[in-house]
């Protein structure tokens, strides 16, 4: 059974003005060919533009497709910001909607704040997602 005990947030990887949602859609469909209820094959809940639009493509409900370590598609809820934060910043306007976006689930699901995770800072992941330079807010936050 899927249950919101943690928020794990990711990066695209990929330039943080240029990267659509679409595009994102597209890799997923041929990585994981995994479709949402809401249609979409993003693996992550929800993904912030560049410009800190939000859009959600699975219901906080559905399985995630964003990070196996320590079976984080079952227990958390994954949130991709558009950009590469190993070499540039995140955008204000994703900064403030990432806050928004947290806070309610925080709330929603009584989520902890030790629970909110960049994907390197799960058991066993290995990888470098978020990017330092978001990591950084995560550990701020």
């Amino acid at each position: 059974m899927k249950t919101n005990d943690f928020i794990i947030i990711h990066h695209s990887a990929t330039a943080r003005d240029k990267t659509t949602l679409n595009a994102i859609n597209k890799v997923h469909q041929k990585l994981f060919n995994y479709k949402s209820s809401l249609g979409w094959y993003v693996g992550y809940h929800y993904f912030i533009a560049g410009n800190g639009i939000i859009r959600q493509t699975r219901k906080d409900a559905d399985y995630g497709a964003h990070c196996r370590a320590d079976n984080m598609n079952s227990k958390a809820i994954g949130i991709c910001l558009s950009g590469n934060f190993e070499i540039e910043q995140p955008s204000e306007k994703q900064l403030v909607s990432l806050e928004k976006i947290v806070e309610r689930l925080k709330k929603d699901y009584n989520i902890k704040n030790d629970n909110i995770l960049g994907h390197c800072q799960v058991l066993g992941a290995k990888t470098a997602c978020p990017g330092k330079n978001l990591l950084s807010w995560i550990e701020r936050y």
